[in-house]
């Protein structure tokens, strides 16, 4: 896991918003400070340098625990072995 931002606020749609230091890729596993999976990123919007991320909830967290806890850290999963397409052979 690697450190990815700390919490801005919670949007209206109930996603959380925090902001980053690096871009992380579409649809990554968050975590929370006690490495407890929370979300996946949704949305990356915002400066390249400082992108915000949107992250959607996973339906099994409590949504008032993050909503009143802004500027705790969040980490992101990091695929250390990448998925290797077999092509085919043309004959």
């Amino acid at each position: 896991m690697k450190f990815l931002g700390t919490i801005s606020h919670m949007s209206n749609s109930g996603k959380l918003i925090a902001r980053s230091s690096k871009t992380p890729h579409f649809g990554a596993l968050i975590f929370d400070k006690n490495k407890k999976k929370i979300g996946k990123i949704a949305n990356i919007f915002g400066p390249t340098k400082n992108p915000y991320i949107s992250v959607r909830l996973f339906k099994s967290i409590n949504l008032n625990k993050y909503s009143n806890s802004e500027s705790d850290n969040l980490y992101v999963a990091v695929n250390s072995k990448k998925k290797e397409r077999k092509s085919r052979k043309m004959k």
